[in-house]
């Protein structure tokens, strides 16, 4: 009998998929206020997603509520970072959740100071994403600065034959800029690198964000994600649409 009962064990483990056993330990850990545990579950399972996940959790609606519920769990172990990093990337993932992203970085214990710029970066963001969306455009002060890196770029284009057909390419050489916020300056941020990048694009096919930026008329200054509400004008693009991002520039943004 006793034989019995632990083959029957074996067979229900053997039917249990990876992916259920760690949704099962993540619930259990959560349960008995594990958190350390339970983030660490859901860090594997945002990871794993793709390759261990049912079919219905292949989509930007089930990644951003993985991040979402990472967020909750880095909140809960004291981890405020990781947690507001997690709900940039629930946003970015799925703009529709800004109404959940909003309500959970409010909850964040954060100095005035702190939640006031990071609730402008936010807000910022969330008017980027979902343009023309009224019900979740929040309002935007467009004096709000943070730091942010961009970088100079000197640029050498070319047209190769490849395998895949004629395609365009340029190659830079680049330096980075850093902007501070708190002082309200531009520094640069190390020496120039040569051979620093590179991005191509199809001669036939079609038009690649970056490449299209790098070549832009003008382009000395290429700011590779988004720029803060106090220098947006002094930007061009975003030159992706759809995550808002890639932005560049002739000069630096004039401090103020």
């Amino acid at each position: 009998m006793r034989w019995f009962v632990v083959l029957v064990v074996v067979a229900l483990a053997g039917c249990t998929s990876t992916w259920e056993r760690h949704q099962t330990k993540l619930a259990e850990a959560e349960a008995r206020g594990d958190y350390l545990t339970a983030l660490s579950e859901q860090q594997w399972i945002i990871e794993n997603a793709f390759v261990y996940g049912p079919h219905e959790e292949h989509s930007p609606e089930a990644d951003a509520r993985r991040y979402l519920r990472l967020a909750k769990l880095a909140a809960k172990t004291g981890r405020y970072q990781l947690a507001i990093q997690s709900l940039k990337l629930a946003l970015d993932t799925d703009p529709t959740q800004a109404p959940a992203v909003r309500h959970q970085l409010e909850a964040l214990p954060l100095s005035a100071k702190e939640r006031n710029k990071i609730g402008q970066e936010f807000a910022w963001n969330i008017a980027a994403l979902l343009p023309g969306d009224d019900s979740q455009q929040p309002e935007v002060d467009e004096t709000v600065c943070w730091s942010y890196r961009v970088r100079e770029v000197r640029v050498q284009q070319r047209t190769v034959s490849t395998p895949e057909g004629m395609q365009r390419q340029v190659t830079y050489d680049a330096r980075d800029w850093l902007y501070s916020s708190d002082t309200r300056r531009w520094s640069v941020d190390g020496e120039w690198t040569t051979d620093a990048g590179s991005e191509t694009e199809s001669v036939h096919g079609p038009r690649r964000p970056r490449y299209e930026a790098l070549v832009a008329p003008g382009t000395r200054f290429y700011a590779d994600g988004k720029v803060p509400p106090c220098h947006r004008d002094a930007w061009r693009g975003p030159y992706d649409s759809e995550s808002a991002t890639i932005f560049v520039a002739a000069q630096l943004p004039a401090t103020r």
